[in-house]
């Protein structure tokens, strides 16, 4: 796990705000703290660096959960309220996992359930959905009630309190160097605002915007 004071001081590093370089702080005189302006746009930068990312994950972390009748034959699991994206699921039944996630009504869930009708283990489809009681649910085919969860790990939300879980030191670099960017922005300072992002996307193989 990266920590939250841990991201704001390799963003403090990145500009020249490091404790031992007071000197150089972008703080104004109505600005009492920029660690709290850091820690703000924290989750902005997570989320920016989380739907940018292809086959690199920030802050992921694994469901524990029992699968649910769906009403419609099929099994399905609540989501947790900090979902931003699934990075990994298999049921037991299943050969291979399934990395990919659909809404309902998407083309590609509907092209691909039907290419799956019979309930293929080595072909698994998970879907966006909700409940009767309009919570967020991922249905699975094919499933059974004899079926229970093996894996389910997902990108969730930034929490500062949780820190970044599962995400390797050039994953954490990425948010840190989109967060600066953002607190360039904020002092208007655009130039080096895209400076920081355009290393930013180097990190996460040239697809941060």
């Amino acid at each position: 796990m990266i920590t939250t004071v841990e991201l704001i001081k390799k963003v403090r590093c990145l500009i020249n705000e490091a404790d031992d370089d007071a000197e150089l702080s972008l703080i104004t005189d109505d600005m009492r703290s920029i660690d709290d302006t850091i820690s703000g746009l924290l989750p902005q930068a997570v989320a920016i660096v989380q739907k940018q990312c292809n086959g690199c994950y920030v802050n992921a972390k694994a469901l524990n959960a029992a699968l649910q009748e769906s009403g419609d034959g099929f099994m399905c699991v609540a989501l947790p309220q900090d979902f931003e994206g699934m990075v990994s699921a298999r049921l037991t039944s299943w050969r291979v996992p399934c990395k990919d996630i659909f809404s309902s009504d998407s083309p590609d869930a509907l092209y691909k359930f039907g290419k799956n009708a019979g309930g293929l283990s080595t072909r698994p489809l998970c879907v966006l959905d909700f409940s009767g009681d309009g919570e967020r649910v991922v249905k699975f085919f094919p499933s059974s009630s004899a079926d229970s969860l093996a894996h389910f790990v997902y990108e969730a939300r930034f929490n500062a309190t949780d820190g970044l879980n599962m995400c390797d030191n050039r994953m954490a670099d990425a948010v840190a160097y989109v967060c600066a960017a953002l607190l360039y922005n904020v002092f208007e300072r655009y130039d080096a605002a895209k400076s920081f992002m355009s290393f930013a996307t180097a990190l996460c193989g040239g697809n941060v915007q």
